[in-house]
């Protein structure tokens, strides 16, 4: 059956979440799982939590475990790439040196982790790292990335080597708390979301055969003011979100409620308040301001150790406890049903990022899109979904195109002057000088020497 190696499997719980829905897919037991990790502590722990939730549902899947990319790679079909460098601690310390400079919540993206470090440059040059020993060692296999930023790291991939490369993120499925909102039954529903990662927009929505924007628009004007003042609600239909529809006409769907949103809304702390209530991971009235704003970031990031220190300790508990904490469940991730659908032929719908190839007009073929595609034993085929309105193109997707050129650009031609010609166009800016102070503040931390000497 199928090799998959993934790269990164030290977040045990990453890991874990794969392996339910391999164990879930019987179609594809008798494949090979190589997990490969730098650290290898917690490569182990991965590996042995692994093992033991196979052998509990008798899933017929053999693992091997390596600190070495190279060996993990040889005879590989598919390779998932969940790999964040240097972890969290560099990127919020990065965070407050901006904010030091005048730029509050980081530079880059909603959340700056999507970034991975100033100008993105550690995982661009793990990617390319990456794909260069791919293209050695197996040259005709898949990668699956996703680890933000995926939509520059895949990109930068498919357009730089020989490697096929899909982008992966669950952001899509945002439309079903739409649905849910509303009181639609989601199976009832049919959807088509288009746009780049974390730029996603709900371009068709249909209830039982009848448009159902109209029931969006009824919600707005008869619910959401009494919604919204109990100070507890989904982010996904939150004032932002709601501001984000009536300029641009389309419903923003997953990140794109924050992402693609105005600046306005992230101002400061008060801003994310009003425009996110208690709306994101966590919905508790402590804890205004949403998913972005430092209580609930700071909580995410605290999650994140709490679950790997459970997982530790689990690691030394019995199996019974294990499944018990972790129950056999799909993730509802897209990775293992790309796999099963190459390898077995099975023709699946899914949202993935692909190079657009003329599926969505008014984007160049090489830049990647997320839209549906049917994923077959033929390879990945990106559907022909139109054009998006010119209040969308105009003002959030093409600013959004001219960022990920200027990251590339940046990088390709190790030019440290775009990275800061790039916070020319954020409105917290006020002069080059403030920029040209920030980029080289972040370059010059000890984290950052390869960046340094990278953008000359």
């Amino acid at each position: 059956m199928a090799s998959i190696v993934l790269i990164g499997a030290g977040s045990a719980s990453f890991s874990l979440a794969l392996l339910k829905d391999l164990i879930l897919t019987k179609s594809l037991w008798g494949s090979r799982v190589t997990l490969v990790d730098i650290d290898a502590e917690r490569l182990a722990i991965a590996e042995g939590l692994a093992t033991r939730y196979c052998d509990a549902f008798k899933a017929d899947i053999s693992f091997a475990a390596t600190v070495d990319r190279k060996n993990g790679l040889e005879g590989a079909d598919f390779v998932i790439c969940a790999v964040k460098v240097g972890g969290y601690d560099p990127l919020e310390a990065e965070r407050k040196i901006a904010e030091e400079h005048g730029y509050y919540r980081g530079i880059g993206d909603r959340v700056s982790c999507y970034y991975g470090g100033v100008g993105a440059y550690h995982q661009l040059k793990f990617l390319m790292d990456l794909a260069a020993d791919m293209e050695r060692i197996c040259p005709n296999a898949l990668l699956i990335q996703t680890a933000n930023p995926v939509f520059e790291g895949t990109n930068i991939v498919t357009r730089h080597t020989k490697v096929k490369a899909v982008g992966v993120c669950h952001g899509h499925f945002g439309y079903q708390v739409v649905a849910e909102t509303l009181g639609l039954n989601v199976a009832d529903v049919r959807f088509q979301i288009v746009g780049f990662n974390h730029f996603t927009w709900l371009t068709h929505f249909r209830y039982k055969g009848q448009d159902a924007y109209p029931l969006i628009d009824r919600w707005i004007e008869e619910q959401s003011e009494k919604v919204w003042s109990s100070g507890e609600f989904p982010e996904g239909m939150s004032p932002g979100a709601v501001d984000t529809y009536r300029m641009y006409g389309l419903f923003p769907i997953g990140d794109a409620v924050r992402c693609a949103g105005p600046w306005w809304h992230h101002t400061d702390q008060k801003a994310k308040e009003r425009w996110y209530g208690n709306s994101g991971l966590f919905f508790r009235k402590d804890a205004p301001g949403g998913f972005d704003c430092e209580l609930q970031w700071n909580r995410y990031l605290q999650d994140k150790v709490v679950l790997h220190q459970e997982l530790v300790q689990l690691a030394k508990q019995p199996t019974a406890a294990l499944i018990e904490k972790h129950p056999l469940q799909s993730s509802g991730e897209q990775h293992i049903s790309i796999v099963d659908a190459m390898v077995n032929d099975k023709e699946t719908i899914l949202e993935l990022n692909v190079p657009n190839d003329g599926c969505l007009g008014g984007v160049p073929d090489d830049v990647l899109v997320e839209i549906p595609v049917v994923v077959s034993g033929r390879g990945i085929q990106g559907l022909r979904v139109g054009r998006l309105p010119a209040s969308v193109m105009n003002h959030s997707m093409l600013p959004r195109l001219i960022r990920l050129e200027n990251i590339l650009n940046a990088y390709m031609n190790r030019d440290r002057k775009t990275l800061v010609l790039m916070l020319m166009d954020d409105p917290r800016t006020r002069s080059f000088e403030q920029a040209k102070r920030l980029i080289d503040t972040l370059l010059a931390q000890p984290w950052n020497a390869g960046a340094a000497a990278h953008y000359r």
